[in-house]
């Protein structure tokens, strides 16, 4: 799984730097939807090549579930288009996977760049879909303090935690929605209102996401704080991975919110290649995480321990 995961890596970098930094900005005698908002033409080699290599990593992490029989986290192999639904969890992503249709969608989208319908369904398609991936870090997080650890680790109560986040979560990405939908408006005025409705979106789930892992670096803090040696503990793997992945998040956050705030013509924006090394990329690095380290070993080998009822008022 290990080696997997590195040719996966490996072979987005290559082909995206190959298929798009030769495609920055273009110049178009007539404005369409995908110059207006781009101002390039989305690379198809390079949209296959990342469809292709989030179908393989999504294929990998079904198998590790099926082979763990770990239902509870099934948001992370499948992504966007949101149903939710009971479970131990409290909620659990139950959904089609369409992270890697998101890319498939920027070839119709280059041949025919003045069609709202594909242009909409592109946006929505990569903007959402990390939505499962944030779901499955809340609900591992929810999982480790009840399981492994202790519930007073945590600021909110961890049975809690994916609910809210996730509730977050939804309302910031029907801001996102609604703002990507007038973005491609050909309309100045509204896709200008469109974009600063997007970025508001983006800003409060950053912000979000932020509180989140620092709820993490308090527990990670607590643990220390009280001498228990996780590095020595079946369950210390959870913490070091549920902050790597979260980092990896957070960085496209950043990007996405760093894109948008430079405004439409913005660097970021107009060269395709940040787009898939700063957001793809990291997203891929984010879920790959769990490909090699599948969190259901290091919860069932752990044996949560017994504190003074002093301490917790219970044993």
């Amino acid at each position: 799984m290990q080696s997997a995961n590195m040719l996966i890596i490996g072979a987005f970098l290559i082909g995206a730097v190959r298929a798009a930094s030769g495609n920055s900005t273009v110049g178009v005698e007539t404005p369409t939807i995908v110059s207006t908002v781009f101002k390039y033409d989305p690379s198809k080699a390079a949209a296959i090549a990342a469809g292709v290599l989030y179908s393989v990593a999504s294929l990998c992490l079904f198998t590790r579930l099926f082979m763990n029989k770990a239902w509870w986290g099934l948001c992370l192999p499948i992504a966007s288009t949101c149903q939710f639904s009971p479970s131990t969890s409290k909620y659990v992503l139950i959904v089609k996977t369409v992270m890697s249709v998101g890319f498939f969608m920027r070839i119709p989208m280059a041949t025919n760049p003045n069609s709202l319908p594909i242009f909409m369904a592109q946006q929505l398609l990569t903007l959402l879909p990390p939505a499962a991936y944030l779901a499955f870090n809340y609900i591992l997080y929810g999982r480790f303090i009840v399981h492994c650890v202790d519930r007073r680790y945590s600021w909110i109560k961890p049975e809690k935690v994916a609910r809210y986040f996730v509730i977050s979560d939804i309302t910031t990405f029907l801001i996102q929605g609604g703002g990507g939908g007038l973005e491609a408006s050909t309309n100045t005025t509204s896709a200008k209102l469109g974009a600063d409705i997007l970025l508001a979106g983006l800003v409060l789930q950053t912000v979000s996401f932020a509180f989140f892992m620092i709820l993490v670096v308090h527990a990670w803090h607590c643990i220390v704080r009280d001498g228990l040696m996780f590095r020595k503990e079946p369950w210390g793997q959870i913490l070091w991975i549920l902050m790597f992945s979260s980092t990896a998040y957070m960085i496209r956050c950043i990007y996405r919110v760093t894109e948008l705030g430079q405004g439409n013509g913005g660097y970021l924006l107009t060269h395709e290649i940040y787009f898939y090394l700063l957001d793809s990329l990291p997203l891929l690095i984010g879920i790959c995480t769990y490909i090699i380290y599948w969190p259901t070993k290091y919860l069932e080998a752990s044996v949560k321990p017994v504190y003074d009822t002093e301490m917790t008022g219970r044993v």
